[in-house]
């Protein structure tokens, strides 16, 4: 009979969680080099991957940023602060010999948001932990290339900040654990940088953040809620800080949200019926991605409601609620990233806490295991069934394309005559739409420019009281010494619509083209 005062070797070890030896112990360790190997892949293709415009106008804010410029006012953009505040810290800590390689910061937020399930209080043990971190890890590595996940952009930012308040704060709480005060706080600055992505993000991350307190509140346990109000008013006073040095709130509230809703919106078909639209599932094209997150979305949603109380039942529906909400704009392909990419680490969590509750802690990882290898084998065969967003390649096309090296200057022969024409630290302006040739030609754009779109047009005919905004006025006042006006270039025909008859016309009458150079126009001479 063993002595109960000294248990059998290794006992204590697999009740705490700890590796051990033996044939689970080598395909564990098997499974997570293939995910982190096939992670790191990955992520090193999409450093030198294609880009999109998003990214361009991303990079180069950052770098006005670092020049001095004030973002929504020197540099004058509809996104949140959070992406330009990232490509401005890479600026200043590696300078802008090699922009591409703020792409890094997407995989160093991924293995953040990595360890936040590693760290989870909601599931009872290290190796549970490490298998919901790797089927997450695996859905990354499928779709870090076909969804975009590797540009930098607020969309998989946005995600992986989410992964982080769900496992270091929500999910304890919807799983009946009590959120330790450290990872609350880090949950609570997580919550404001979510917000500073995009104020779409609002209703659906307060409304998760909501599911958790109701809970929380409801046990009594005031310390996680204390400790996560802490990391909400650290994120508040470090944003404001940075607001008051490189930004200007008015213009924030004016660019980022008024004009989004005021003359964007109609754009988009913004409501309730083109969100709704958006739930029907479809498999063709970039509709595919919304449709594979909502489908492991309902499978999670299953996995983490088995057994649980009612109450906790509740709050789980509500936070899956929020979770849909984060895409209220019914957006598709890279720009529904963010709701794929939490879709990727709730299946995992959720895997995990279903075979919890059925079995014995030491059972789970043993039955889970095949579980979360084939899960991850259906995300790479379900990724060769999606086309490329924002490119719309087979997934064989986008991982066997070469290598590119983006946001350089080149010495093609129309940058080499802008760089003639123009000295450096004098604006240009590019027309309609293409930020990365202010890479290209290496300068800058003018004071509160850099595109000329519909939604430009819209806001000037209705603009803010003390927020002007319109490009034709600002041509009249403040003119630039070059416009590169390639209108052949525009897939969209923009520069054939209506709106953009002012711009021909401060063209015609302020402007001159350039001998050889048709696309070139440079300041006549007053």
């Amino acid at each position: 009979m063993t002595d109960p005062t000294f248990p059998e070797a290794g006992t204590t070890a697999r009740r705490k969680g700890f590796p051990g030896f033996g044939l689970q112990g080598v395909i564990l360790a098997v499974f997570t080099l293939a995910c982190l190997t096939f992670f790191g892949w990955a992520c090193w293709k999409g450093l030198w991957f294609l880009s999109f415009c998003d990214e361009g106008e991303h990079l180069l804010g950052g770098r006005m940023l670092n020049e001095g410029g004030r973002l929504y006012v020197s540099y004058v953009d509809t996104h949140g602060p959070v992406i330009f505040m990232l490509s401005q810290l890479y600026g200043a800590l590696f300078g802008w010999h090699f922009p591409q390689g703020a792409r890094l910061f997407l995989p160093v937020l991924a293995l953040m948001a990595t360890a936040s399930l590693c760290a989870t209080s909601a599931l009872p043990g290290h190796r549970q932990r490490l298998l919901a971190s790797l089927v997450f890890v695996g859905g990354l590595a499928s779709y870090w290339l076909m969804d975009a996940f590797y540009m930098v952009s607020f969309y998989a930012v946005a995600g992986f900040l989410t992964v982080a308040l769900l496992a270091l704060f929500v999910v304890p709480a919807w799983l009946g654990r009590t959120p330790p005060a450290l990872p609350s706080a880090l949950a609570g600055l997580c919550l404001i940088l979510i917000l500073a992505c995009a104020y779409a993000y609002g209703p659906g991350a307060l409304l998760i953040v909501a599911s958790a307190i109701w809970l929380l509140a409801g046990q009594k346990n005031y310390r996680a809620i204390r400790a996560f109000a802490g990391g909400v008013l650290l994120g508040v006073f470090l944003l404001g800080l940075w607001f008051l040095r490189y930004a200007d709130l008015g213009s924030f509230v004016v660019f980022h949200i008024l004009f989004n809703q005021i003359a964007y919106a109609p754009f988009i078909h913004f409501g309730p019926g083109t969100f709704l639209l958006s739930l029907l599932p479809s498999f063709q094209g970039e509709a595919f991605y919304p449709t594979l997150a909502h489908t492991l979305l309902i499978g999670s949603l299953f996995l983490l409601l088995y057994r649980r109380p009612g109450r906790n039942r509740i709050a789980i529906l509500i936070g899956f609620a929020g979770i849909i909400l984060l895409n209220a704009r019914a957006a598709v392909g890279f720009k529904d990233g963010q709701t794929l990419i939490v879709a990727f680490a709730l299946a995992g969590l959720g895997l995990m806490a279903f075979f919890g509750q059925r079995g014995n802690p030491g059972r789970t990882v043993g039955s889970a295991l095949p579980c979360a290898i084939l899960i991850v084998l259906a995300f790479w065969g379900s990724s060769h069934l999606a086309t490329n967003t924002p490119f719309g390649w087979t997934y064989r096309d986008t991982t066997h394309r070469p290598p590119y090296t983006l946001y350089q200057p080149l010495n093609d022969a129309i940058s080499q005559k802008v760089r003639a024409l123009v000295p450096p630290g004098q604006p240009i302006l590019m027309l309609p739409y293409m930020p990365e040739f202010y890479w290209m030609a290496d300068r800058r754009p003018p004071y509160g420019y850099y595109e000329y779109l519909p939604w430009d047009w819209v806001y000037a005919q209705h603009s803010i009281p003390g927020y002007p905004h319109d490009l034709c006025q600002s041509l009249l006042k403040d003119p630039p010494p070059l416009i590169v006006y390639t209108p052949e270039t525009d897939p969209a025909s923009l520069t054939v619509r209506p709106f953009f008859a002012c711009v021909r016309e401060r063209l015609a009458s302020l402007y001159m083209p350039v001998e050889g150079f048709p696309s070139l126009h440079v300041l006549r001479p007053r």
